[in-house]
Protein backbone atom coordinates (compact mmCIF):
# COMPACT_ATOMS: atom_id res chain seq x y z
CA UNK A 1 0.00 0.00 0.00
CA UNK A 2 1.17 3.32 -0.70
CA UNK A 3 1.76 6.09 1.94
CA UNK A 4 -0.44 8.88 1.70
CA UNK A 5 1.39 11.96 0.98
CA UNK A 6 0.60 15.89 2.32
CA UNK A 7 1.26 18.59 -0.89
CA UNK A 8 4.67 18.88 0.33
CA UNK A 9 5.87 15.46 0.18
CA UNK A 10 5.96 14.69 3.30
CA UNK A 11 4.35 10.85 4.38
CA UNK A 12 1.71 11.11 7.33
CA UNK A 13 3.26 8.65 9.60
CA UNK A 14 1.73 9.80 13.27
CA UNK A 15 -1.54 9.55 14.67
CA UNK A 16 -2.98 11.39 17.34
CA UNK A 17 -6.02 9.67 18.94
CA UNK A 18 -8.33 11.46 21.07
CA UNK A 19 -10.55 9.20 23.06
CA UNK A 20 -12.51 11.44 24.91
CA UNK A 21 -13.14 15.19 25.28
CA UNK A 22 -13.76 15.16 29.11
CA UNK A 23 -11.19 16.19 31.81
CA UNK A 24 -11.09 16.48 35.37
CA UNK A 25 -8.90 19.78 35.53
CA UNK A 26 -9.89 23.12 34.22
CA UNK A 27 -6.75 24.76 32.85
CA UNK A 28 -7.33 28.09 31.83
CA UNK A 29 -5.38 27.81 28.48
CA UNK A 30 -8.11 25.31 27.50
CA UNK A 31 -11.58 24.86 29.02
CA UNK A 32 -13.79 27.52 28.92
CA UNK A 33 -16.26 28.55 31.95
CA UNK A 34 -18.97 26.94 30.04
CA UNK A 35 -18.50 23.87 28.42
CA UNK A 36 -20.37 20.56 27.90
CA UNK A 37 -18.89 17.35 27.06
CA UNK A 38 -20.03 14.72 24.36
CA UNK A 39 -22.14 11.69 25.80
CA UNK A 40 -19.91 8.72 26.52
CA UNK A 41 -22.11 6.92 24.16
CA UNK A 42 -20.46 8.91 20.77
CA UNK A 43 -16.77 8.21 21.79
CA UNK A 44 -15.41 5.48 19.70
CA UNK A 45 -15.43 2.07 21.53
CA UNK A 46 -12.08 -0.23 21.43
CA UNK A 47 -12.95 -2.21 18.79
CA UNK A 48 -13.41 1.17 16.89
CA UNK A 49 -10.42 2.66 17.62
CA UNK A 50 -8.67 -0.71 16.91
CA UNK A 51 -9.94 -0.94 13.28
CA UNK A 52 -10.04 2.74 12.75
CA UNK A 53 -5.98 2.88 13.28
CA UNK A 54 -5.44 -0.83 12.37
CA UNK A 55 -7.17 0.61 8.31
CA UNK A 56 -4.62 3.28 8.67
CA UNK A 57 -1.49 1.52 9.39
CA UNK A 58 -1.25 0.19 5.48
CA UNK A 59 -1.46 4.06 4.27
CA UNK A 60 1.79 4.62 6.48
CA UNK A 61 1.21 5.16 9.56
CA UNK A 62 3.08 3.82 12.01
CA UNK A 63 3.14 5.60 15.73
CA UNK A 64 -0.42 6.32 17.78
CA UNK A 65 -0.65 8.81 20.64
CA UNK A 66 -3.13 8.75 23.02
CA UNK A 67 -4.96 11.92 23.95
CA UNK A 68 -8.13 13.60 25.44
CA UNK A 69 -9.42 15.34 27.30
CA UNK A 70 -7.33 13.15 29.85
CA UNK A 71 -7.18 9.60 28.72
CA UNK A 72 -7.66 8.04 31.83
CA UNK A 73 -11.23 8.71 32.93
CA UNK A 74 -11.91 5.88 29.92
CA UNK A 75 -12.48 3.24 32.45
CA UNK A 76 -11.83 1.38 29.62
CA UNK A 77 -8.59 2.73 28.75
CA UNK A 78 -6.34 -0.56 29.01
CA UNK A 79 -8.56 -2.13 26.78
CA UNK A 80 -8.21 0.64 24.21
CA UNK A 81 -4.37 -0.06 24.77
CA UNK A 82 -4.69 -3.80 23.93
CA UNK A 83 -6.14 -3.40 20.88
CA UNK A 84 -3.87 -1.32 19.98
CA UNK A 85 -0.87 -3.69 20.86
CA UNK A 86 -2.06 -6.17 18.09
CA UNK A 87 -1.14 -3.72 15.28
CA UNK A 88 1.91 -3.36 13.92
CA UNK A 89 3.02 -0.37 15.49
CA UNK A 90 6.27 1.12 16.02
CA UNK A 91 5.18 3.30 18.82
CA UNK A 92 2.14 3.42 21.16
CA UNK A 93 2.18 6.98 23.67
CA UNK A 94 0.11 8.87 25.62
CA UNK A 95 -0.77 12.70 27.05
CA UNK A 96 -2.09 12.81 30.47
CA UNK A 97 -2.52 15.45 33.53
CA UNK A 98 -1.28 12.02 35.28
CA UNK A 99 -3.94 12.92 38.35
CA UNK A 100 -5.71 8.93 37.59
CA UNK A 101 -2.69 7.68 36.01
CA UNK A 102 -1.63 6.18 39.27
CA UNK A 103 -4.29 3.33 39.39
CA UNK A 104 -3.32 2.21 35.52
CA UNK A 105 0.32 2.05 35.70
CA UNK A 106 0.55 -1.97 37.11
CA UNK A 107 -1.77 -2.99 33.62
CA UNK A 108 0.02 -0.19 31.45
CA UNK A 109 3.50 -1.36 32.45
CA UNK A 110 2.38 -4.64 31.17
CA UNK A 111 2.21 -3.52 27.48
CA UNK A 112 3.30 -1.82 24.83
CA UNK A 113 2.32 2.00 26.02
CA UNK A 114 5.42 3.10 27.84
CA UNK A 115 5.49 6.38 26.82
CA UNK A 116 3.97 9.30 29.19
CA UNK A 117 3.86 12.94 27.95
CA UNK A 118 2.58 14.68 31.51
CA UNK A 119 1.28 17.77 31.29
CA UNK A 120 2.54 19.91 34.13
CA UNK A 121 2.31 23.91 34.22
CA UNK A 122 3.65 24.73 37.58
CA UNK A 123 5.50 22.74 40.17
CA UNK A 124 4.51 25.85 42.42
CA UNK A 125 1.13 24.64 44.72
CA UNK A 126 -0.43 27.49 45.08
CA UNK A 127 0.01 28.47 40.99
CA UNK A 128 -0.58 24.74 39.78
CA UNK A 129 -3.72 25.17 41.63
CA UNK A 130 -4.56 28.15 39.92
CA UNK A 131 -3.35 27.23 36.25
CA UNK A 132 -5.47 23.96 36.47
CA UNK A 133 -8.45 24.83 39.15
CA UNK A 134 -7.22 21.81 40.99
CA UNK A 135 -5.56 20.87 44.01
CA UNK A 136 -3.66 18.48 42.78
CA UNK A 137 0.56 18.82 42.23
CA UNK A 138 1.32 16.46 44.72
CA UNK A 139 -0.56 13.72 43.78
CA UNK A 140 0.92 14.19 40.16
CA UNK A 141 4.70 14.76 41.25
CA UNK A 142 4.16 11.50 43.35
CA UNK A 143 2.82 9.47 40.04
CA UNK A 144 5.44 11.26 38.15
CA UNK A 145 8.12 9.13 40.12
CA UNK A 146 5.45 5.72 40.38
CA UNK A 147 5.77 5.91 36.83
CA UNK A 148 10.01 6.11 36.33
CA UNK A 149 10.08 3.98 38.90
CA UNK A 150 8.40 1.23 36.27
CA UNK A 151 10.69 2.18 33.89
CA UNK A 152 8.09 4.20 31.91
CA UNK A 153 9.80 6.98 29.47
CA UNK A 154 8.41 10.04 31.04
CA UNK A 155 8.21 13.73 29.53
CA UNK A 156 6.70 16.91 31.25
CA UNK A 157 5.32 19.39 28.87
CA UNK A 158 5.45 23.01 30.67
CA UNK A 159 2.63 25.56 28.62
CA UNK A 160 4.09 28.59 29.15
CA UNK A 161 2.12 31.78 29.83
CA UNK A 162 3.34 34.92 30.39
CA UNK A 163 2.86 36.61 33.83
CA UNK A 164 1.39 33.43 35.06
CA UNK A 165 4.28 30.70 35.21
CA UNK A 166 7.12 32.41 32.90
CA UNK A 167 8.93 32.55 36.43
CA UNK A 168 9.23 28.99 36.83
CA UNK A 169 10.98 28.23 33.49
CA UNK A 170 14.14 27.97 35.07
CA UNK A 171 13.09 26.27 38.14
CA UNK A 172 11.39 23.50 35.61
CA UNK A 173 15.64 23.24 34.15
CA UNK A 174 16.72 22.76 37.60
CA UNK A 175 13.60 20.17 38.12
CA UNK A 176 15.11 18.58 34.47
CA UNK A 177 18.86 18.44 35.86
CA UNK A 178 17.70 16.88 39.24
CA UNK A 179 15.41 14.42 38.62
CA UNK A 180 16.90 13.67 35.39
CA UNK A 181 13.91 14.04 33.73
CA UNK A 182 12.92 15.53 29.83
CA UNK A 183 11.29 19.00 30.55
CA UNK A 184 9.66 20.45 26.92
CA UNK A 185 8.17 24.32 27.23
CA UNK A 186 5.94 25.29 24.83
CA UNK A 187 4.47 28.15 23.68
CA UNK A 188 0.75 28.97 24.69
CA UNK A 189 -1.37 28.48 21.25
CA UNK A 190 -3.94 30.86 20.08
CA UNK A 191 -6.55 27.80 20.30
CA UNK A 192 -10.37 28.89 21.93
CA UNK A 193 -10.54 30.41 25.09
CA UNK A 194 -6.79 31.83 24.82
CA UNK A 195 -7.64 33.74 21.65
CA UNK A 196 -9.13 36.59 23.87
CA UNK A 197 -6.07 36.90 25.88
CA UNK A 198 -3.32 36.00 23.32
CA UNK A 199 -1.09 38.92 23.41
CA UNK A 200 -1.57 38.84 27.34
CA UNK A 201 -0.36 35.81 28.07
CA UNK A 202 1.87 34.74 24.89
CA UNK A 203 5.43 34.45 25.67
CA UNK A 204 7.57 33.70 22.92
CA UNK A 205 10.22 30.57 22.49
CA UNK A 206 13.49 33.31 21.81
CA UNK A 207 12.02 34.71 24.86
CA UNK A 208 11.83 31.49 27.13
CA UNK A 209 15.28 30.34 25.68
CA UNK A 210 16.79 33.11 26.36
CA UNK A 211 15.49 33.49 30.03
CA UNK A 212 16.80 30.18 30.57
CA UNK A 213 20.29 31.29 29.03
CA UNK A 214 20.46 33.74 30.92
CA UNK A 215 21.26 30.96 33.80
CA UNK A 216 22.33 27.99 32.13
CA UNK A 217 24.41 26.77 28.80
CA UNK A 218 22.79 25.01 26.28
CA UNK A 219 23.93 22.67 23.78
CA UNK A 220 21.65 21.77 20.41
CA UNK A 221 20.98 17.81 20.19
CA UNK A 222 19.63 17.08 16.85
CA UNK A 223 15.95 15.92 15.98
CA UNK A 224 14.08 14.55 13.19
CA UNK A 225 13.36 16.49 10.22
CA UNK A 226 9.46 15.93 11.45
CA UNK A 227 10.14 17.14 15.35
CA UNK A 228 7.57 19.37 16.78
CA UNK A 229 10.35 19.84 19.34
CA UNK A 230 13.35 21.48 19.18
CA UNK A 231 15.93 20.15 21.90
CA UNK A 232 18.67 20.91 23.90
CA UNK A 233 21.10 19.33 27.11
CA UNK A 234 22.48 22.01 29.81
CA UNK A 235 26.41 20.88 31.07
CA UNK A 236 24.91 19.17 34.14
CA UNK A 237 22.92 16.98 31.55
CA UNK A 238 19.51 18.13 31.80
CA UNK A 239 17.32 17.42 28.51
CA UNK A 240 15.47 20.44 27.52
CA UNK A 241 12.58 20.66 24.49
CA UNK A 242 11.38 24.14 23.17
CA UNK A 243 8.10 23.87 21.14
CA UNK A 244 7.09 26.90 19.49
CA UNK A 245 4.39 26.08 16.97
CA UNK A 246 3.34 30.26 17.30
CA UNK A 247 6.83 31.78 16.59
CA UNK A 248 8.44 28.86 15.00
CA UNK A 249 6.19 27.19 12.97
CA UNK A 250 6.82 23.12 12.05
CA UNK A 251 4.02 23.13 9.59
CA UNK A 252 5.76 22.09 6.54
CA UNK A 253 7.13 19.43 8.09
CA UNK A 254 4.17 17.84 10.04
CA UNK A 255 3.65 14.48 9.61
CA UNK A 256 0.96 14.35 12.53
CA UNK A 257 -3.09 13.29 11.67
CA UNK A 258 -5.62 13.90 14.35
CA UNK A 259 -8.65 11.35 15.11
CA UNK A 260 -11.40 12.65 17.46
CA UNK A 261 -13.58 11.04 19.78
CA UNK A 262 -16.38 10.35 17.56
CA UNK A 263 -14.01 9.25 14.61
CA UNK A 264 -13.50 12.40 12.61
CA UNK A 265 -10.09 12.35 10.86
CA UNK A 266 -8.49 16.22 11.06
CA UNK A 267 -5.35 17.17 9.04
CA UNK A 268 -3.94 19.59 11.71
CA UNK A 269 -4.93 20.94 15.13
CA UNK A 270 -5.63 24.14 13.97
CA UNK A 271 -7.73 23.18 10.94
CA UNK A 272 -11.79 22.53 11.31
CA UNK A 273 -13.21 19.75 9.62
CA UNK A 274 -11.84 16.63 8.55
CA UNK A 275 -13.92 13.29 6.98
CA UNK A 276 -15.80 10.86 9.24
CA UNK A 277 -14.19 7.42 9.20
CA UNK A 278 -16.83 5.66 11.84
CA UNK A 279 -18.00 2.77 10.29
CA UNK A 280 -16.13 3.19 6.70
CA UNK A 281 -15.01 0.33 4.87
CA UNK A 282 -11.12 -0.29 4.15
CA UNK A 283 -11.88 -0.27 0.25
CA UNK A 284 -12.76 3.56 0.95
CA UNK A 285 -9.59 4.71 3.20
CA UNK A 286 -7.64 5.50 -0.04
CA UNK A 287 -9.68 8.52 -1.25
CA UNK A 288 -10.67 9.61 1.99
CA UNK A 289 -7.01 9.76 3.37
CA UNK A 290 -6.07 11.97 0.02
CA UNK A 291 -8.99 14.27 0.95
CA UNK A 292 -7.71 14.91 4.75
CA UNK A 293 -3.51 15.42 2.99
CA UNK A 294 -4.98 17.78 1.05
CA UNK A 295 -6.43 19.60 4.20
CA UNK A 296 -2.78 19.74 5.78
CA UNK A 297 -1.88 23.77 5.52
CA UNK A 298 1.63 24.50 5.30
CA UNK A 299 1.77 27.82 6.82
CA UNK A 300 0.58 28.49 10.17
CA UNK A 301 -2.91 29.66 10.45
CA UNK A 302 -3.34 32.34 12.62
CA UNK A 303 -5.94 30.71 15.50
CA UNK A 304 -9.04 28.83 15.81
CA UNK A 305 -12.43 28.97 17.47
CA UNK A 306 -13.01 25.68 18.93
CA UNK A 307 -11.73 25.01 22.29
CA UNK A 308 -8.84 22.35 22.82
CA UNK A 309 -10.50 20.01 25.00
CA UNK A 310 -12.37 19.61 21.60
CA UNK A 311 -9.88 18.79 19.16
CA UNK A 312 -7.83 16.78 21.34
CA UNK A 313 -4.46 17.73 23.11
Amino acid sequence: MTKVLTSYGRPLTKLRVSILDACNFSCIYCMPEHRAFDKSDNYLSPEEIGAIVGNLIPFGVEEVRLTGGEPTLRHDLISIVEKLSTLSLRKISMTTNAFQLWNFLPALAQGPCRSLNISLDSIEQTNFKKITNYDGLHRVLDTIERARSLDFKVKINMVVMKDLNHHEINNFVRFAEREKIEVRFLEVMNIGVVRARFQKWYYSGHEILRQIENEFALSVVPSSADSTAQNFVTANGARIGLIASESMPFCGNCSRLRLSSRGILRACLMKEGGRDLRGVPFEEYGPLLHEVAALKPVARIKDIHEPMFQIGG
